[in-house]
């Protein structure tokens, strides 16, 4: 007794690869993914946080990231006034303290 193998043709998009999943996948996220729509690549910032002139390109491997993690224990009224001047800032705590710590630290890198 042969087995009748399912047939998906006509459920699936009209497309030359058809699949069954392709049922629930929008046309803008395929093109996102092919390249056809917009570009979807982050920009590239300088460890700076400046733009690079016109014509320069950033390169990664020198771009720094903050992939370091730090466990700082703070007293909560301490944490409270960070959190408001971080708000009054538009920034996320994380952000308002890694620019803080930057410009504290900023001598020892210039000398």
């Amino acid at each position: 007794m042969a087995s009748k193998k399912k047939s998906f043709l006509g459920t699936a998009p009209a497309r030359e690869d058809s699949n069954p999943a392709m049922a629930f996948i929008s046309e803008e996220s395929i093109e996102a993914v092919d390249g056809k729509g917009e570009d979807t690549a982050p920009a590239l910032k300088a460890p700076t946080g400046e733009k690079p002139p016109k014509g320069f390109k950033v390169n990664p491997l020198y771009v720094e990231t903050k992939s370091k993690r730090l466990q700082l224990v703070v007293q909560p009224s301490l944490y409270e006034r960070i959190k408001a001047a971080s708000d009054a800032a538009g920034l996320s705590v994380n952000e308002f303290c890694h620019r803080v710590l930057d410009k504290a630290t900023e001598e020892e890198r210039e000398g």
